[in-house]
């Protein structure tokens, strides 16, 4: 006596078939986030390095956050909604690294008009000198 085994159903193939889909979506999706996040991580680091902690903090501690956020909705399989916090944070990288540049461009300009202040101040404090005029011939 052998025992036979009842054929699957169509619903039961239906659903196996229906969750192999979405499970493929799935992954998709999240391997199409990656490469924001790695965008946004590169952004991030780059923004680190010219300066942003000492000069454009806020803008740098909102990338962070947004960066974090992004990674955990990627991780809970939120895909579409990490993507798009990934390129936020990525911007908001690129502003603070901007921001970075143009604190330190600005804060030059400030040293040399304050160079420029002290020198005129110099100026304006020493005499001339005395000309130097032969006597008059007589």
């Amino acid at each position: 006596m052998t025992l036979r085994r009842p054929a699957p159903s169509p619903r039961l193939l239906l659903a196996a078939f229906a969750l192999a889909v979405l499970a493929g979506c799935a992954s998709k999706r999240a391997a199409e986030v990656q490469p924001a996040l790695a965008a946004a991580a590169a952004s991030l680091e780059a923004a680190r390095a010219a300066g942003a902690p000492e000069y454009a903090p806020t803008q740098l501690d909102a990338a962070r956050a947004k960066l974090e956020r992004a990674q955990m909705l990627a991780r809970n399989g939120n895909a579409r909604e990490a993507q798009l916090l990934a390129q936020q944070a990525d911007l908001d990288a690129q502003l603070a690294r901007a921001a970075t540049g143009a604190e330190r461009s600005q804060r030059a300009v400030d040293e040399v008009e304050a160079s420029l202040r002290m020198l005129r101040q110099e100026i304006e404090r020493t005499p001339p000198p005395a000309a130097v005029n032969p006597p008059p011939a007589r």
